[in-house]
């Protein structure tokens, strides 16, 4: 097989104004006129006699790009004659300069991007992204609704695994100090101070990266949800602010109270991602966060079986015991490229059956369509999917993925400093709220 090209792109671009989208309603997705079948038709029928000579371009950044999404890239490439060239972008400036791009139109024909268009409302889906919605893939999908943008439309194909986070327990550290995988977040909390008291890091929690922060409050609106159905509802409509959220700052205040205990460990802020995964293979903290695709990549990286000490338990903090459902990344068509006819070729050829179990066998993580069951799981996967499937676990979506009007950067970046103790709860909401309500303003939400 050949080596594809794989440019790594490090420049860093100034943000323009990223918030001039109009959000329309909820709708559904329409059925595909003749006309859109013809089209479809003729696309989807393209051979290598077609298409060989052809140069599409796709954007990503590191931490979402792997060997498995190469192999898909290349196998197309070596069957239609057409090169792909994949821009991967460094994780730390990864989500600015794409938001940059989106800014400015400087996108490539394909944008990797790290979630759904709702959730990151400066892609102005319905100006710059091709409509998929009526896709032939489309309705292999199993359930659309958390990848559709507020017009009702789908935008992306979310090639990827459905994944499931949670507090990952390393039971190799826990039995070393006595301790037992804890079930609350009373449980979790005594382990910390045991695993304190003998020398390891209690919590990795990654904060020099910023995500990092952002992904540990996912669960925070969960349990005033359960009180209030209306809830995200009022948020949408300038009812109510985070500020208002009891469950939200009950999160907040155990991720100030864990810092300053020490839970996280000495230096917190210069702890990574990258790093937190020698720290777990290495048995040097007793939790961490964790997902079912990274127990996988646990696995390629450290050797075969090192998933088998770790064991996924819900997001023990503020008020949850529930585990995280995540959005996934997408693959969006940038509009105005000259290559749509071919993205839309390579998007349908990744949608056979043959080539999507190909591409989960290869990731080991739930796949979000329909009868593809990845036979690459391993055993705490296969464990966390059971208790998930059984009722053990319920689940909660993070609330930057409901809530209108997100800046994700902005968020994880005040979050921070709440981790470094330069910020309270209660100034936290109050920055963050004013910050939201000007998006929601240049947005024209309904209330704003």
């Amino acid at each position: 097989m050949k080596h594809r090209k794989v440019r790594r792109l490090i420049a860093s671009l100034a943000l323009g104004s990223l918030f001039t989208a109009t959000l329309m309603g909820n709708g559904i997705l329409s059925s595909a006129s003749s006309e859109g079948e013809t089209e479809a038709s003729g696309i989807y029928e393209m051979t290598r006699e077609d298409l060989e000579g052809r140069k599409i371009t796709l954007t990503t950044a590191e931490d979402w790009w792997n060997d498995t999404y190469q192999a898909m890239v290349d196998k197309y490439s070596d069957e239609f004659g057409v090169e792909i060239e994949v821009n991967i972008l460094p994780a730390e400036t990864a989500s600015e300069v794409i938001k940059s791009q989106f800014a400015t139109g400087e996108l490539a024909d394909i944008t990797m991007n790290s979630a759904s268009p709702s959730e990151l409302t400066y892609m102005r889906a319905d100006e710059m992204l091709v409509d998929m919605s009526n896709e032939p893939w489309v309705e292999k999908i199993s359930d659309t609704s958390g990848f559709l943008y507020t017009d009702g439309k789908l935008y992306g194909l979310p090639l990827a695994s459905q994944d499931y986070w949670g507090f990952c327990a390393n039971k190799e550290v826990l039995e070393a100090c006595g301790l037992e995988v804890p079930t609350s977040k009373e449980e979790l909390v005594a382990c910390f101070d045991v695993l304190l008291e003998n020398g390891y890091i209690p919590f990795y929690s990654g904060a020099g990266d910023s995500w990092m922060c952002g992904n540990i409050t996912s669960s925070g609106l969960y349990a005033d949800m359960q009180k209030d159905p209306d809830l995200i509802e009022k948020f949408n409509t300038n009812q109510i602010h985070y500020a208002d959220s009891e469950s939200f700052k009950a999160m907040l205040q155990d991720v100030s109270d864990w810092a300053a205990a020490g839970y996280f460990g000495d230096n917190f802020m210069s702890q990574t991602w990258d790093g937190m995964m020698d720290a777990v293979a290495n048995n040097e903290c007793g939790f961490s966060i964790g997902l079912t695709s990274w127990l996988t990549t646990m696995d390629n990286t450290y050797g075969e079986g090192t998933s088998d000490k770790l064991e996924l338990i819900p997001y023990y903090i503020g008020e949850n015991d529930t585990i995280y459902q995540s959005t996934c990344c997408e693959l969006y068509v940038n509009r105005n490229s000259e290559n749509i006819d071919v993205c839309k070729h390579f998007f349908n050829w990744c949608c056979e059956d043959e080539n999507l179990q190909e591409f989960y066998d290869g990731l080991g993580a739930s796949s979000i369509f329909k009868d593809i069951v990845s036979n690459g799981m391993c055993a705490s996967t296969q464990k966390l999917m059971e208790q998930i499937s059984d009722g053990t676990y319920g689940l909660h979506v993070a609330h930057n993925a409901i809530v209108q009007g997100q800046d994700w950067d902005t968020f994880c970046s005040l979050m921070q400093e709440v981790y470094m103790g330069d910020l309270t709860p209660e100034d936290f909401c109050t920055q963050y709220d004013d910050f939201r309500y000007s998006i929601c303003v240049s947005l024209g939400l309904e209330g704003f």
